[in-house]
């Protein structure tokens, strides 16, 4: 994978709501790494946070699976790219175990 293009949400991309929207172009490949960092309302790195990807197509919705933050917030998953897919993150807090 040759292409790489960055989006930064910060929490004023927001504006008090829990979905914020944005367009990313890249080349013509099949798949594309999605990643992302997840943070507090602190700006701090959320470590062990779970996150689920969601694509969804005009067809319907397919959850991709979970993945969990590393000890810098951070996350990534392989999806097949196409251009009618969008994809949905949803962000639970970190499990804590005693």
């Amino acid at each position: 994978m040759s292409s790489y293009t960055e989006l930064i949400l910060s929490p004023k991309n927001f504006n008090n709501q829990n979905i914020a929207h944005a367009v990313i172009t890249l080349d013509s490949f099949c798949e594309v790494l999605l990643t992302g960092t997840v943070f507090n309302s602190r700006r701090a790195a959320v470590e062990g946070a779970v996150v689920r990807i969601i694509a969804i197509a005009p067809w319907g919705e397919k959850d991709l699976g979970y993945v969990i933050t590393n000890q810098f917030g951070e996350f990534a998953i392989v999806a097949e790219k196409n251009h009618e897919t969008t994809y949905r993150f949803d962000i639970y807090e970190p499990v804590l175990t005693s």
